[in-house]
């Protein structure tokens, strides 16, 4: 070992003698948590919960709506990940208080209870006790550490939230960190093969590659933030904020070189087994984080965005912790929102394939009662279609009963150019079945289904409501007024990908104009 590195681990090991105590007790017991999720069994557990191959179509879709149908295997990681989080914000449950265990109705605090050796089996060391304002029940809501139990009870506070979504990362093979805020938060970052960088996620929030939520949003006044991964401990404040000198002034549980000292300790510790390979790559990413770190402290690129104050837990919780922020409407700004580039070509194509279908109907005398029937008898078939596995859609026309087969089989020739639209064929099996089958790719059917849905319910509505049908002249029902076409929009409130910007070129009306108003929409030529 070289002298100078010989003098610095001295000064290293003697800054982690001085005042590191609190410090280290702090943050030393996460590390055994985060090596939790590396548990095959845990993680397995977690994998069975997850809707798969839903998650992945939603992924691909998200990208196919900005024109990305070939998207590389690191864009489509980064998606299913943004989609990951989506649906653990809508899986998880925030708990204030547990409803009661009797009769289902509210509860209020009553203090604190003795784990039961159950309890503590998960690591609930500490359980709080509610009381049921009606029956006067005694509800116990145990705050599990084990994110095993919480892939199965899928409740809690933000401890609970950041603990689990963090095992499901994990599960899914990617870099993962548990951060902990010592002012009292937690969420979680992954390493984005995409971006190249650690990325900010808060399962709580759904919010994601925000790292100033919570100094600009919330007015914290931050002081520690620490990442804690299988791999390392690491202090990651200045990702946090762009205010380190107010920061640094509230850190004074110890002194910057025994923090710097007791954080080198533990992740020697958690890479003392690793190879001398690994270790130079992974010091490579340390060094080049803490470059890129002390590069945005001082960066203005971000100062006109405005965030949200916390939207998890009750509001006079949030209130009482001063998180509630300066945006009433808890909705990210327009300038925090990126600009979204969206193709929408299938709306158009599909608007036009339904000439034919309405030339059949025409041609042939089809009266408007028959027409809406076999509308709704098309829209049986897709829905049927949109129910099965997207990579191998298939569905029988002998689904559709007897009485509409025949007008279904008639129709098959109009619809044909509907079907390669769609990215779908009739196929005719030998036993003389006909079924409707993928003739392509299966994201182009999974992005334009929702597009037929909404023209056939247009069609069907504006027969209804035409009185001349049938005599030679009729308002064709898939004229869409004001629909944005390709382009990009600037939107305010967005969540990727089912947000306002993308909805307003889906072709799909109630997404588009349900509260178009009330948000800030700017079409960016």
């Amino acid at each position: 070992m070289f002298q100078a590195e010989e003098e610095a681990l001295l000064f290293q090991q003697h800054a982690v003698g001085e005042n590191s105590g609190q410090f280290e007790e702090t943050v030393h017991p996460y590390i055994s948590k985060v090596l939790m999720y590396e548990d095959p069994i845990r993680q397995e557990a977690a994998k069975k919960t997850v809707p798969v191959e839903r998650l992945e179509e939603k992924s691909l879709v998200s990208l196919a709506r900005e024109g990305n149908f070939k998207p590389s295997k690191t864009e489509q990681d980064h998606a299913f990940l943004l989609q990951l989080l989506f649906w653990f914000k809508q899986t998880f449950r925030w708990v204030n208080a547990p409803p009661c265990d009797g009769c289902s109705n509210e509860t209020v605090g009553q203090g604190m209870g003795t784990p039961l050796p159950s309890e503590i089996q998960y690591g609930a060391a500490r359980v709080e006790l509610f009381r049921c304002k009606v029956c006067s029940k005694i509800t116990r809501f145990p705050r599990y550490n084990d994110p095993l139990k919480l892939v199965e009870t899928k409740r809690g506070r933000c401890g609970e939230w950041a603990n689990c979504f963090t095992l499901y990362c994990r599960a899914f093979g990617y870099e993962s960190r548990l951060i902990l805020d010592f002012t009292d938060h937690v969420w979680t970052e992954c390493f984005s093969q995409s971006l190249g960088r650690w990325m900010h996620l808060d399962p709580c929030e759904g919010i994601y590659d925000r790292p100033l939520l919570y100094e600009k949003g919330w007015n914290k006044k931050l002081n520690y933030v620490i990442a804690i991964s299988k791999d390392g401990v690491f202090d990651v404040t200045k990702r946090y904020t762009r205010k380190w000198h107010e920061v640094l002034s509230r850190r004074n549980i110890a002194t910057e070189q025994t923090v710097s000292a007791v954080l080198a300790k533990m992740t020697r510790e958690c890479r003392r087994s690793f190879a001398s390979e690994t270790l130079s790559t992974l010091e490579d990413r340390d060094k080049c984080e803490r470059e890129a770190m002390e590069r945005d402290l001082y960066s203005t690129d971000d100062a006109p965005v405005s965030l949200p104050g916390r939207q998890s837990g009750d509001k006079e919780w949030r209130i009482s912790r001063s998180e509630i922020g300066s945006d009433d409407n808890c909705s990210l700004s327009c300038s925090s929102c990126p600009v979204r580039v969206c193709i929408d070509e299938h709306v158009t194509t599909i608007y036009n394939a339904f000439s034919s279908v309405l030339s059949h109907f025409v041609e042939n005398n089809v009266p408007k009662s028959g027409a809406i029937e076999l509308l709704k008898i098309l829209k049986g078939i897709l829905g049927d279609l949109k129910k099965s596995p997207y990579k191998t859609r298939r569905v029988s026309l002998n689904s559709v009963p007897n009485n509409g087969q025949k007008i279904v089989h008639q129709l098959l020739p109009s619809i044909g150019h509907l079907l390669r639209v769609l990215s779908l064929k009739s196929e005719l099996n030998t036993d003389g079945r006909v079924d409707i089958v993928l003739a392509g790719d299966p994201v182009k059917t999974s992005l334009s289904l929702p597009v037929v849905f909404k023209a056939l319910d247009d069609m069907i509505h504006d027969l209804n409501n035409c009185d001349n049908f049938g005599k030679g002249s009729f308002c064709l029902p898939l004229l869409k007024l004001n629909r944005i076409h390709s382009g990009s929009v600037l939107a305010s409130g967005e969540e990727f990908p089912f947000g306002i910007v993308t909805s307003a070129f889906d072709g799909i009306r109630p997404s588009k104009w349900e509260d178009l108003m009330a948000r800030e929409v700017q079409l960016i030529k």
